[in-house]
């Protein structure tokens, strides 16, 4: 007991459902009197110990499972309030029985102790929480015994990081003597035998020449003119597919008439026709504009 517990410390001890009331009070009485009159001994239903509202960081110690039998599978909200209770470096002490065939194994525990940001985690070198009753220690069988602690820090807590270097430690030095530390060559390796490799070396001589442009338009594969150009194309197809087009649009423009009226003028010429704007003109005859035409009045 003497190991679990010293004078004047606030010792947490849970009960649940199936075990000893009869083993319960002699926990408290043993615990009790191991506190002495500076200490303080709270006793909780592990099922309402989060209703019971404690203060964060108010407990030294916990005990969790240490009344005969260990009948309580202890959940993660469990192990999540005592965290949130226990002071920093607190201690807790857990027991539980065994169950593979529920899944609930030494490693499955140490897991959850884990997750509930426990740390050091470990077995204890004697079954010290089943002294806790009076008698001998009785169903050790099949029985999970393990300790651990609360991180040494507050929950929440901050601290600031030196994010500049003290002016001291470049006090007297050079600029170059400064940037020095951010450099490093092949003398300050460690290791002797390490080869250092040339970059310029990893080039031949053919990429260093500029290539042609022309060699940089991507094939778009076979037929490619009778395919539209990508999205966002980059290997010119979409221009030369422009150009087609415009080549095209002239080509068109220069068919007969459908009307067979173009030739009397504007006039008599709609508004898509491809001869709208040029003079009359006889059927076959090509079209000229006459000086006065090219050089209208102003």
């Amino acid at each position: 007991m003497e190991s679990i517990i010293g004078d004047g410390q606030r010792v947490l001890l849970t009960w649940g459902e199936g075990q000893d009331p009869e083993g319960i009070k002699r926990a408290v009485e043993r615990l009790s009197a191991a506190l002495g009159q500076n200490g303080k001994l709270q006793v909780e239903n592990i099922e309402r110990l989060a209703l019971a509202a404690h203060q964060k960081s108010a407990f030294d110690v916990a005990l969790l499972g240490a009344v005969n039998p260990p009948s309580v599978t202890h959940t993660m909200d469990h192990l999540a309030e005592v965290a949130r209770i226990l002071k920093p470096s607190g201690r807790m002490y857990l027991r539980e029985h065994s169950s593979p065939k529920d899944g609930r194994t030494k490693e499955k525990l140490v897991s959850l102790l884990k997750v509930a940001g426990f740390v050091s985690i470990s077995q204890p070198e004697e079954a010290l929480l089943s002294l806790v009753s009076q008698g001998e220690v009785n169903g050790t069988d099949g029985v999970i015994e393990l300790c651990c602690s609360n991180p040494a820090f507050e929950l929440g807590s901050a601290v600031s990081l030196p994010l500049f270097a003290k002016k001291k430690e470049t006090k007297g030095k050079s600029k170059a003597e400064v940037n020095k530390v951010w450099t490093l060559s092949s003398f300050d390796m460690a290791d002797d035998d390490v080869d250092i490799i040339d970059s310029d070396k990893l080039l031949e001589e053919e990429d260093f020449t500029k290539p042609d442009p022309s060699t940089l338009i991507a094939e778009c594969g076979p037929n490619s003119a009778k395919k539209k150009a990508c999205k966002n194309c980059t290997c010119g197809f979409a221009e030369e597919l422009d150009e087609g087009a415009v080549k095209s649009d002239k080509v068109k423009k220069s068919v007969t008439s459908s009307c067979g009226s173009c030739y009397l003028g504007d006039a008599f010429r709609c508004s898509s026709c491809p001869y709208l704007g040029m003079p009359a003109f006889k059927p076959g005859e090509k079209i000229t504009l006459s000086d006065r035409q090219l050089n209208p009045d102003m």
